[in-house]
């Protein structure tokens, strides 16, 4: 039976994430996808093994390094010679057996016996039960392995990298922050109503609505279910978005109120999912009708990305939103636009594609498909875009970079080169590293052309 079908014959849960560990591994696929795809196939499976299943499938994936380092130790086969079915089965195990309490030990060794039996691996269900019940015996202490990198599961080049450019106490903090439970934000929908009335209205839905400080429109959630049926997220009156993205947004409200402008075009290069377009979208729209200037005629938005499934993601959230500023185009960021040159934005958003270790928290699977020499093709890729957009930008227009990751070459090195190649005036930067104030890792600079 293939694997990605397995969840769909009503297995049980450990069976689907057996299958989504053994493909991701395999082919690199993005692990949120293969859980998606597995969670949509499962339709037996409840609200309560739904969120097993991610879970343990993010959990297992996110410490795999420290697992392999823990299986090692106490297996005569290191986890590099053994069959994928067999390392896999022992990786989920052991992340049981040390990171999740809730499940008794012995039901962890019975079941990954079983998974290895029903996999056609009997003889070696044996083996799987010996290093399973030796690791509960132990009870080996993650926090004491000597190495950072392993101790927080991160491959070692990366460490270096934030060791270098950070130094050693500043990098185990990245690292240790990235791992558990990231916050989830919600932000609030200006045109729609107050992040008061939106507090009290999901406060009354009995969940946990905390206000963040120095964000006026972001609320921290908790104890809450599938987002997407919470009261209010189909009559738009909210987003899900981290507070660094959020930053971008309120740059731009910043530069409105300050210049005052009675129109106002806007384009978003890379701009999927579309957060950081609808926020913007939001703005120009609350400050043209405050002062009863007229929107659509003055005031737009043009969210590009380069496929259409990219836009689709888009076009749902202004749809929801109520966002009629907003226009959306396919377009490859990497190419000159001479359709647009002489249509010049008042301000461009170029949140560019780049190496992702400021979201690793969020996006376990990122630092495990990530290559050293990614960092300086993506470094190359975001300069070749920037100065594409240099075409479509009107002379005193703004430019604000923006990357969700903290590398040198992405994020300052960047920042010099917008300034000394294509002579723009830096008016700010910031970077935020990763769990700072409960955000994501990010970056970003306000330019003038």
């Amino acid at each position: 039976m293939p694997e990605k079908n397995r969840a769909a014959k009503g297995l049980s849960p450990r069976d689907a994430v057996l299958d989504i560990l053994i493909r991701q591994e395999k082919t690199g696929e993005k692990l949120n996808e293969l859980i998606n795809s597995a969670l949509a196939s499962g339709k037996d499976f409840d609200v309560r093994d739904r969120a097993f299943i991610k879970h343990l499938s993010e959990g297992t994936v996110e410490r795999r390094i420290t697992l392999d380092h823990v299986i090692d130790r106490f297996s005569n086969v290191k986890t590099g010679k053994m069959k994928p079915v067999i390392r896999n089965i022992l990786r989920l195990g052991t992340y049981e057996l040390l990171f999740m309490d809730s499940v008794p030990a012995r039901a962890v060794c019975s079941t990954s016996v079983e998974l290895a039996k029903k996999r056609h691996f009997g003889p070696l269900s044996g083996f799987v039960n010996a290093v399973l019940r030796t690791i509960d015996r132990e009870k080996p202490d993650v926090e004491e392995i000597e190495d950072p990198s392993v101790r927080y599961s991160y491959p070692r080049w990366i460490y270096e990298l934030f060791l270098n450019e950070f130094g050693e106490e500043k990098a185990g903090e990245i690292m240790r922050l990235s791992l558990g439970n990231r916050p989830v934000y919600l932000r609030n929908n200006i045109l729609k109503q107050s992040p008061d009335k939106l507090q009290q209205l999901l406060s009354n839905e009995d969940i946990t609505v905390i206000p963040v400080k120095d964000h006026e429109n972001a609320l921290e959630i908790r104890d809450f279910g599938d987002i997407t049926e919470l009261k209010g997220y189909g009559e738009g009156l909210f987003s899900v978005q981290d507070i660094s993205s959020m930053s971008i947004g309120e740059e731009i409200e910043k530069i409105i109120r300050e210049i005052e402008p009675e129109s106002f075009f806007i384009i978003d290069t890379c701009a999927s999912p579309g957060g950081k377009s609808c926020h913007a979208a939001e703005i120009l729209m609350k400050y043209a009708l405050d002062r009863g200037l007229p929107t659509e005629d003055s005031f737009s938005l043009l969210s590009r990305d380069v496929s259409q499934n990219k836009l689709e993601r888009i076009i749902e959230n202004r749809d929801r939103l109520g966002l009629k500023i907003m226009d959306t185009e396919v377009f490859d960021a990497r190419l000159k636009d001479e359709r647009r040159e002489g249509e010049k934005a008042d301000l461009i958003i170029a949140d560019l594609p780049c190496s992702g270790l400021g979201v690793t928290g969020r996006k376990n699977d990122i630092k495990y498909r990530l290559k050293p020499e990614d960092i300086i093709s993506l470094s190359e890729l975001q300069r070749e875009i920037l100065k594409n957009t240099d075409t479509m930008l009107k002379k005193g227009g703004y430019l604000i970079f923006s990357v969700c990751t903290v590398t040198g070459e992405e994020t300052t090195g960047q920042c010099a080169w917008i300034g000394s190649e294509m002579g723009y005036t830096k008016l700010k930067e910031k970077l935020t590293l990763p769990g700072e104030s409960g955000a994501d890792g990010f970056y970003y600079a306000v330019f003038r052309k």
